[in-house]
């Protein structure tokens, strides 16, 4: 729905003075009227005709208007300005990330904090499954008399260690032959391609210690089942609380469930794209629980995974979509040098 001239100008005005005010807007408001240098009458006019289209309503029995889940689109798609993320903020996202040391789960950690932080929203961020790594190394380091712990590093970095029970004949030295072993046979191949067979014959061959294959084993499955779904790491909920919108516990309380599962949020941001910034505001939601709030988000990393932002409707638009595009952008850089 193109708007040009004045229904574009009015229509910005009415969205980004609600954003900031959240309040219903007149046509006598101030900020209008120096904006638009033309009289409350003809503001009052273009509003209502922008109210027959259904871009503005009336909440109750305001004066004021507000935009529509239709409204919001029209500003989003036709008249959002690109807008670059400040200098410093870029600087605090690059320092954050860095300062993961490339490890796949804290970077998901720190991208999610950050981007709660800078936008004042909820935010986000699927991070790539074990499945989308290489195997890099195994280390089994003995921890005191019958256990040792094992240690796997990826190109994402290093997964949680295991403690292990041992057999007492395992000697530090089996332990180092065993890590040799599978390190060389399993090196650089990846994560997906660990195949039960695989497995099999790369730690089979590695000892005669039946109990440790078998805790090995057991834990390289462990960590490939949990491998074939995205993570999901979510921040900033408080945020939410802090907005008009949901001050109601019955306001609050779906938005908060649907951040708390990740089937919800799997199907919330399953329609973002590979490439760009999707924007699903309000109705267009896929799940009910979020249809009072706009969901802003772009893939990474080819499109293993997702990083989000969720506030409500009445959201600032231009800040989100550079925060979301910046971070996606520096996820993929990052990933990309842990490789």
């Amino acid at each position: 729905m193109p708007l040009e001239g004045r229904k574009g100008a009015v229509l910005r005005a009415v969205v980004e003075e609600h954003v900031r005010s959240a309040e219903p807007v007149g046509s006598e408001h101030t900020a209008l009227l120096e904006e638009l240098r033309c009289s409350s009458a003809t503001i009052r006019s273009v509003m209502a005709a922008l109210e027959d289209e259904g871009l503005l309503t009336h909440p109750h029995t305001s004066a004021g208007r507000i935009p529509t889940d239709l409204g919001y689109r029209v500003y989003v798609d036709m008249l959002l300005d690109a807008e670059p993320l400040p200098v410093g903020e870029r600087q605090a996202i690059r320092r954050r990330l860095e300062s993961s040391g490339g490890d796949v789960a804290d970077l998901a950690d720190q991208a999610a904090r950050t981007l709660s932080s800078l936008t004042r929203y909820a935010s986000v961020v699927a991070a790539l499954g074990i499945h989308h790594q290489t195997f890099r190394s195994l280390h089994l380091l003995a921890q005191g008399p019958g256990h040792a712990v094992a240690v796997i590093t990826t190109s994402g970095g290093v997964l949680q260690g295991r403690l292990i029970d041992l057999p007492i004949s395992v000697s530090d030295a089996d332990l180092d032959q065993i890590s040799r072993v599978i390190t060389q046979t399993l090196r650089g191949i990846p994560i997906a391609d660990l195949t039960q067979e695989r497995l099999e014959k790369a730690i089979g061959d590695a000892t005669r210690h039946h109990q440790l294959v078998e805790a090995i084993r057991a834990w390289l499955r462990r960590d490939l089942a949990r491998g074939s779904r995205l993570q999901y790491r979510v921040e900033g909920r408080r945020h939410l609380l802090q907005e008009p919108e949901f001050q109601r516990p019955e306001a609050a309380t779906p938005v908060l469930s649907a951040l708390e599962e990740d089937s919800m949020l799997a199907l919330a941001l399953a329609a973002a794209p590979s490439e760009g910034v999707w924007i699903s505001i309000g109705s267009e939601n896929r799940l009910a629980e979020l249809r009072a709030c706009s969901v802003v988000a772009a893939t990474y990393s080819a499109g293993g995974g997702a990083v989000a932002i969720v506030g409500p409707t009445r959201m600032r638009y231009r800040r989100a979509v550079a925060a979301v595009r910046y971070m996606a952008n520096r996820l993929s850089e990052s990933l990309r040098h842990a490789v």
